[in-house]
């Protein structure tokens, strides 16, 4: 029997993915892209629990999602995700949202690494390719993702405190709270005003329980829609995230 190249899954959009709007709050877009690459990884033998035994884990390095439109109050959405190879050290995988006309509602591309838990630096994964069955030519977006530049002039936004409700089972700061620490940073009218088209992530560090990070935006924008921000560690000033957000 062939192995499907892709792994497809169907989400139905509940009352508490939403936002004061009645659409899915990104945070759940991005719930289910972690979801839907966690199965396809579990299905082909490299989910948390096989990769634990090589003495592994996946980390994520740089995520872009792009969104269409926010979906609604019981819609089904259905999640098509594939492996894309990697590029030195980094694992690619691309993921396509789409409701049930078939128009896609969101578009996402990430980068992975494997971090061996002794020395906590990355390595390839032995097997992987043929296991997961790559495709490489296949884009959910034609934008390689690249390092996010250093913010020009921080200005302060938010401080927050990782609570028990922000930590993984790794005991750390979970990468879709990244996110959400990012979002809440903005005032309520801002975001109700102007929905986030796309958000670009890079993951410098980690945080764990009890760290207090700073939240802050750059001088260094294109223009009054696109936001450059970071997230610093209050204690020691590590750089622990940068992201670029583009509203509508």
């Amino acid at each position: 029997m062939s192995v499907p190249k892709t792994w497809e899954e169907t989400f139905h959009i509940h009352t508490y993915h939403l936002n004061p709007k009645g659409l899915t709050q990104l945070t759940a877009i991005c719930d289910f892209l972690q979801e839907g690459a966690s199965r396809h990884a579990e299905a082909r033998g490299f989910g948390f629990n096989d990769m634990a035994k090589r003495r592994q884990i996946w980390v994520l390095s740089r995520l872009l999602v792009e969104v269409e439109r926010y979906p609604a109050w019981q819609e089904a959405i259905k999640l098509t995700t594939w492996s894309r190879g990697h590029e030195g050290i980094f694992y690619l995988r691309d993921f396509i949202l789409e409701d049930e006309s078939g128009h896609t509602v969101a578009r996402a591309t990430s980068s992975w690494a494997a971090i061996n838990t002794r020395t906590r630096k990355p390595e390839l994964v032995d097997g992987l390719e043929d296991q997961l069955h790559s495709v490489k030519d296949r884009l959910a977006i034609g934008k390689k993702l690249d390092k996010l530049p250093p913010l020009v002039q921080p200005e302060f936004m938010r401080k927050h405190r990782v609570s028990y409700s922000d930590i993984d089972i790794l005991y750390h700061l979970n990468n879709v709270k990244f996110v959400e620490t990012l979002l809440n940073a903005w005032p309520l009218d801002t975001l109700m005003k102007n929905a986030i088209k796309s958000i670009e992530i890079n993951y410098l560090g980690e945080s764990q329980y009890d760290d207090v990070l700073i939240i802050s935006k750059g001088k260094n924008n294109r223009d009054d829609k696109t936001a450059l921000m970071n997230i610093v560690k209050e204690d020691g000033e590590k750089e622990v995230c940068r992201a670029r957000i583009i509203r509508e």
